[in-house]
C-alpha cells in the first residue's frame, strides 16, 4: 500500500537498494506507459490525473518524476506493484487542458532507470447522471409484502434527506413504488411524496412495474402506464420517463406504446443472465456491447430515446458504496476501456449510471450518498449528477439529438419463457385479459340500463374500482416476479411455497372476480331485452363473428333467433355446443330459449379419418398427431418430418447444466445438452358426428410422464377452420423437462408473421441484434406464408413458441424459418424464481386455417377469434320487455381494418375512451358513430386518458380519429349534456 505522504514514500524508497538482489535484473531496458484517466481535480479541473506504468523492472517499488517541456517539475508518483506483480504502477495530477509534451524519468532510490518524452492529450470530461434507483421485484428476496415494504422505506429516507441534502436525487423506479407508498403511508407523507415529485426533487418512472410485454393481451399492455397516468390526471403530477430492469428485452411494438402514453424516454438495465446473445462478449467470442444509446422507433414511427445499460446496479459497480477514490478509478477504468464509449459512434462525452444496486428490493445504502459527496468535493470530471432519468435524456436531446441513431424491432422476450413453467396458470392469465375486457365492453350499457338515481355514481365508481383492482392483478401477475430466489434450489422451502402461493392468488382473484362481473354483465344485458325465456350471446371483438361457442347447461335446450333455430349439439358433461351466426362487433345478440329432445354426440366408431367443411384430416396411426391434412384445394399441408405429423407432442429431458438451462456461468454454457426426446403414442381412435356443427375425432394417446392425453380434432361444416385441443394429465418432477406441441407445415422458406401486443412482427426482419430467436410470444397468432399459400395458427392457451426445432441452447443470432413451428408448452429450466416443477391437468387448445396472402387484417381478425370466445349469458327469463332491442352494438364503425382494442367508461366519469389500432398498415381517418353508447363530443386522448384536441362531431353523428399505418389512437366519446 502506498504511505501516505511525500516524505514518508521518500524515506522509504531510500530502503529499497537494500531489496535490489531479491530480484531478477532485466533482460532489457525498463518500459514506461503513460496515460491519462477521466478523473480531473478539483477546483477547477486543469489538472488531469495521470496514471504512469513501468513494466521489465527489477525493484520492488520506484518513483516517477514528471516533467513539462521546459524541465519544471509538475509532479512525482510512488510506484507499487500491480496486483498481478508484473509492473510497477502509480499516479501524479498533472496539469494538462490540451495536448502537452512531458517527460518522465523512473528512479529507484537516487538512481535514474529509465525516461522517456511522451505527448499527452487530456481525456474527455465525462459528465455521469446517476439513477439512483432500486429494481423492484414483487417476491423474489423475500414475501412479497416485505419486499415492497423496502421500497416504501427507500422512499420515507429519500424524504427525510431531501431536508439535509438539496442536491441529492432519489428515483422510484416504477409506478408501483409510489403507488404502495402512497396506499401503505399517512396521507400527510403521501402529500409529501408527490410535492417532492412535483418539485423535481424525487424522480419517478411511470411504467407499472418491471413487466414481461410478450405475455401481455393488447389492452393489457395499452394499461402499463395508465396506473401512473391516472395518479398524474388527479393529483396534478407529469412524467416523461419509463424504467425497466432485469427484464432484457422487450416486444417491439413496446416504443409506440410509450409514445402514445405520453413517454419520451426510457431507460433500461438488462439482465442477460437468461439471455446468452446480451452477455458482454467474452475473450475471442460474441457478445453484446453496452451502453446503448438510441432512438427505438416502433412500427408506426414513434419513438423514445432509449438508453440501454449492461444489469442494473451501475452505483454498486463503480464502488459508490466503497469510498470515493475506488468510485473514481473505477468509473475511470470504465471510460477509458468500455468498447461502446471507444466507437467512433460514439460521439458524447455524457452518459448514465444505472441504478444504485444490481440486487432487487435492496434497502439504499447511504453511504453512497456520502461518498458521492465526498467525491465531488475530490473531483470535478467525471461530474456525478445524481438526477432524474429526465435529466439526463433532455441534456442528451439539447446536444446531439440529430447524431443520435435510430434503431427499430423487438429485444428479445428472454425472460417471458419461464412462464410455461406454470401452464395452466398462464391460460387463466390469457383468458382473463380477454375477459375482463369484455365486462369493460358490456359497461357501455350502463346509461341505458342504469335507473338514474341519486345512487348512480356511487354505483358506478365502485364498479370502476371493482374492474379496476382486477386490472391490478393481472399486471401483478404478468409482472417479472414469479417465485422466491430459491424457488429451484429449495423447492419445498417456506419461501418457495408462500411467494408462489402469493402470486397466484394474483391471477385466482382476477379470474374470479372477472368471471362474475362477466356474467353480472352478460345477465343484465339479457334482462333489458325482449320478454321471456332467453340467453344472450356477446361478441367483444372487433368484427362481427359467425363461430361455435359452448353453452354451460345448454343440452336439451334449443336457442333461437327471429324463430330460427340456431344449429346445436348436446355434450357429455350437459353444455352445448352451438353454432352463433352474424354476431355483430362490439355487440350482442339477444336469443329465446326453449326445451327440446336431446341431441347427442353420434358415434361412428373407431376411425382415423375425418372430413368436414372442405378439409379432410388423417392421423399416423403409430403417434396419433395429424399425418394429412388438406383443405378445399386438395393440397397438403403437412411435410414429412421426424415429428410424424401436426400436434405431436414431445417430452423432451435432460439438460441440466448445460447451455439449455443457463445461468450467467459461462463454464455452464459450454456444455451442449444431453436430450432424450420421446414422442406421444397412438392408443385409440373414435370419430363423433356433431350433428348440424361438423365432425370430431377423439384419440386416446400415450406418453411417458403423463396419465393421461385425450386430443380432440373437430371439423365444422360451415366454419373454414379445424381446431385441437390436448387435454392432459401431467406427472410432477424436478428433474429438467419441457413438453412441445409439433407443426411441421409443407413450407420450405417462409415468412413467418405473428401478432405481439398492439402490433405484428416479421421473424427476422423485425428483431435487433442480439433479440431473442430461440422462443417467441404470439397474442393470438402466427402466420406462416411463402408465394400463394399460408396457414395461420394460434394456440389460446401458450404464448410461447420455437421455429425450426426444439429450444436446444444454441442461443442463435440469427434465423431462417423452414416451417416447422412448436408450441412451447411446459419446461422447468429455470434455475431460479420460476417454478420447479408443475403437474395435474392442463388444456393446450389450437386452430388452423388456411390463408394465403392478400389482406392484411384478416390474421388479426381470424386470431382474435381464436382466442376470444362468443361470451354466453345464464338462462334468464324477462316478464316484461327491457328498454333493449334484440341485437345491438356499443358502438358503429364501418372500417374492417381498424381493431378496437378496448373501450371503458373514462376514469374521470367523463364519456368513454376507446382505442383503435391499425392493423392493415396504411394511415386512415376512422369514422365511430353511436349506436348503443349514445355521444355528442369527441377528443383526442393518450392511452392514460389524457386530453387532447377536440374532434369534429358531424350531422350525422359521426367522430373521425385520425390513425397512423400501424399506429394505435385514442379518443374520448362524451354523451349529450344533462337534460340535453
Amino acid at each position: 500500500m502506498l504511505p501516505s505522504n511525500r516524505r514518508t514514500f521518500l524515506s522509504w524508497l531510500a530502503t529499497i537498494p537494500v531489496f535490489r538482489h531479491a530480484f531478477p535484473t532485466p533482460s532489457q531496458q525498463p518500459t514506461i506507459e503513460v496515460r491519462p484517466t477521466a478523473l480531473f481535480q478539483q477546483p477547477d479541473g486543469r489538472k488531469n490525473m495521470v496514471r504512469v506504468t513501468v513494466a521489465g523492472l527489477g525493484a520492488p517499488a520506484a518513483r516517477a518524476r514528471v516533467t513539462d517541456r521546459r524541465g519544471a517539475l509538475v509532479g512525482t508518483a510512488g510506484l507499487l506493484p500491480a496486483p498481478e506483480g508484473t509492473t510497477l504502477g502509480g499516479e501524479v495530477w498533472v496539469p494538462l487542458s490540451e495536448p502537452s509534451d512531458f517527460q518522465v524519468d523512473v528512479e529507484v532510490g537516487k538512481d535514474r532507470v529509465a525516461r522517456r518524452r511522451v505527448r499527452l492529450t487530456p481525456a474527455k470530461r465525462w459528465t455521469l447522471y446517476w439513477l439512483s434507483s432500486i429494481p423492484t421485484a414483487v417476491g423474489y428476496s423475500d414475501l412479497q409484502e416485505k419486499a415492497l415494504e423496502i421500497h416504501r422505506r427507500n422512499l420515507d429516507v429519500a424524504l427525510a434527506r431531501l431536508a439535509t441534502n438539496r442536491d441529492f436525487r432519489f428515483t422510484a423506479e416504477c409506478a408501483l413504488q409510489v403507488l404502495s407508498f402512497l396506499e401503505n403511508r399517512s396521507a400527510e407523507a403521501g402529500d409529501a411524496l408527490l410535492q417532492a415529485i412535483r418539485d423535481g426533487r424525487l424522480g419517478w418512472h411511470v411504467l407499472f412495474a418491471n413487466m414481461l410485454t410478450g405475455l401481455l393481451d393488447h389492452e393489457t399492455f395499452a394499461r402499463l402506464v395508465w396506473p401512473a397516468g391516472k395518479l398524474a390526471r388527479e393529483r396534478g403530477l407529469t412524467f416523461s420517463t419509463a424504467q425497466i430492469s432485469d427484464v432484457p428485452g422487450q416486444t417491439w411494438t413496446f416504443p409506440l406504446l410509450l409514445a402514445a402514453s405520453g413517454v419520451k424516454y426510457l431507460a433500461s438495465g438488462t439482465n442477460p443472465e437468461r439471455a446468452v446473445p446480451l452477455l458482454p462478449a467474452a475473450a475471442g467470442g460474441e457478445g453484446t456491447v453496452y451502453p446503448q444509446l438510441y432512438y427505438w422507433e416502433g412500427p408506426d414511427g414513434s419513438r423514445v430515446l432509449h438508453w440501454r445499460a449492461y444489469q442494473p446496479g451501475d452505483g454498486a459497480r463503480f464502488g459508490f458504496d466503497a469510498g470515493p477514490d475506488i468510485m473514481a478509478h473505477r468509473l475511470s477504468d470504465w471510460l477509458l476501456n468500455q468498447p461502446a464509449l471507444l466507437a467512433q459512434n460514439w460521439p458524447y462525452d455524457v452518459a448514465l449510471l444505472y441504478g444504485a444496486d444490481w440486487q432487487a428490493n435492496a434497502p439504499m445504502k447511504e453511504a453512497m450518498v456520502a461518498n458521492l459527496q465526498e467525491y465531488g468535493r475530490r473531483y470535478l470530471f467525471p461530474r456525478i449528477i445524481a438526477g432524474r432519468g429526465e435529466d439526463f435524456f433532455r441534456e442528451m436531446e439539447r446536444r446531439f439529438g440529430p447524431r443520435i441513431p435510430v434503431r427499430r424491432g423487438d429485444t428479445g422476450l428472454y425472460w417471458e419463457d419461464g412462464a410455461a413453467s406454470t401452464a395452466a396458470e398462464l391460460a387463466t392469465f390469457r383468458a382473463t385479459q380477454l375477459q375482463v375486457r369484455a365486462v369493460e365492453l358490456l359497461s357501455l350499457w350502463d346509461d341505458r340500463l342504469d335507473p338514474r338515481d341519486e345512487e348512480t355514481a356511487d354505483r358506478r365508481r365502485a364498479q370502476a374500482l371493482e374492474r379496476a383492482a382486477v386490472w391490478r392483478d393481472l399486471l401483478l401477475f404478468g409482472e417479472h416476479t414469479w417465485g422466491a430466489q430459491v424457488s429451484v434450489s429449495q423447492a419445498a422451502s417456506r419461501q418457495t411455497i408462500a411467494q408462489w402461493e402469493y402470486k397466484r392468488r394474483f391471477i385466482d382473484a382476477g379470474a374470479a372476480a372477472a368471471r362474475d362481473q362477466l356474467l353480472e354483465g352478460l345477465r343484465r344485458l339479457g334482462r333489458g331485452t325482449r320478454a321471456g325465456r332467453g340467453r344472450l350471446v356477446f361478441n367483444a371483438g372487433a368484427w362481427d363473428r359467425t363461430d361455435v361457442a359452448r353453452v354451460a347447461a345448454g343440452a336439451g335446450k334449443t336457442l333461437l333467433f327471429d324463430g330460427r333455430e340456431l344449429p346445436s349439439v348436446d355434450l357429455d358433461d350437459g353444455d352445448a355446443l352451438v353454432l352463433f351466426r352474424d354476431v355483430p362487433s362490439l355487440g350482442y345478440v339477444a336469443l329465446s330459449e326453449n326445451d327440446r329432445e336431446a341431441r347427442p354426440v353420434a358415434s361412428e366408431g373407431e376411425a382415423l379419418e375425418a372430413t368436414a367443411g372442405g378439409f379432410t384430416v388423417r392421423l399416423d396411426p403409430a403417434t396419433g398427431a395429424i399425418r394429412a391434412c388438406a383443405g378445399p384445394d386438395g393440397k397438403e399441408r403437412v411435410k414429412p418430418s421426424d415429428w410424424s405429423g401436426l400436434n405431436q407432442l414431445l417430452y423432451v429431458r435432460g439438460g441440466e447444466r448445460s447451455a439449455l438451462w443457463t445461468s450467467s456461468d459461462r463454464d455452464d454454457l459450454k456444455n451442449t445438452p444431453q436430450l432424450d426426446v420421446t414422442q406421444a403414442r397412438h392408443v385409440r381412435t373414435r370419430r363423433e358426428k356433431l350433428p348440424g356443427i361438423g365432425v370430431r375425432l377423439v384419440s386416446e394417446r400415450s406418453l411417458e410422464g403423463f396419465p393421461s392425453i385425450v386430443s380432440t380434432i373437430t371439423l365444422y361444416d360451415e366454419l373454414p377452420w379445424l381446431d385441437i385441443e390436448n387435454r392432459i394429465v401431467k406427472t410432477a418432477t424436478q428433474s429438467k423437462e419441457a413438453l412441445y406441441v409439433a407443426f411441421p407445415f409443407a413450407f420450405l422458406k417462409p415468412t413467418v408473421e405473428m401478432e405481439v401486443p398492439l402490433g405484428r412482427m416479421t421473424v427476422e426482419r423485425d428483431q435487433q441484434p442480439g433479440s431473442c430467436r430461440d422462443w417467441y410470444c404470439h397474442t393470438h397468432w402466427v402466420w406462416l406464408h411463402e408465394g400463394s399459400e399460408g396457414v395461420l395458427w394460434s394456440a389460446p392457451d401458450t404464448p410461447l413458441l420455437t421455429l425450426n426445432d426444439l429450444f436446444r441452447g444454441a442461443w442463435r443470432r440469427s434465423i431462417a424459418p423452414d416451417g416447422t413451428l412448436f408450441a412451447y408448452a411446459m419446461h422447468n429450466y429455470w434455475h431460479t424464481n420460476f417454478a420447479a416443477s408443475q403437474g395435474g391437468p392442463a388444456s393446450f387448445r389450437f386452430r388452423l386455417s388456411l390463408l394465403a396472402p392478400g389482406d392484411a387484417a384478416e390474421p388479426v381478425r381470424r386470431g382474435w377469434a381464436a382466442c376470444d370466445p362468443l361470451y354466453i349469458s345464464p338462462s334468464y327469463t324477462n316478464d316484461i320487455p327491457g328498454p333493449l332491442i334484440s341485437k345491438d352494438r356499443a358502438l358503429f364503425y364501418a372500417d374492417k381494418n381498424i381493431m378496437v382494442v378496448g373501450a371503458k367508461p373514462a376514469d374521470d366519469g367523463d364519456g368513454v375512451i376507446v382505442k383503435l389500432l391499425d392493423v392493415a398498415g396504411q394511415a386512415r381517418s376512422v369514422g365511430l358513430w353511436p349506436a348503443a353508447y349514445a355521444f355528442k363530443q369527441a377528443r383526442r386522448t393518450n392511452l392514460v386518458e389524457q386530453n387532447g384536441d377536440a374532434l369534429a362531431v358531424g350531422a350525422d353523428g359521426r367522430a373521425t380519429v385520425d390513425v397512423a399505418a400501424w399506429g394505435v389512437a385514442a379518443a374520448r366519446l362524451s354523451p349529450p349534456a344533462e337534460g340535453s
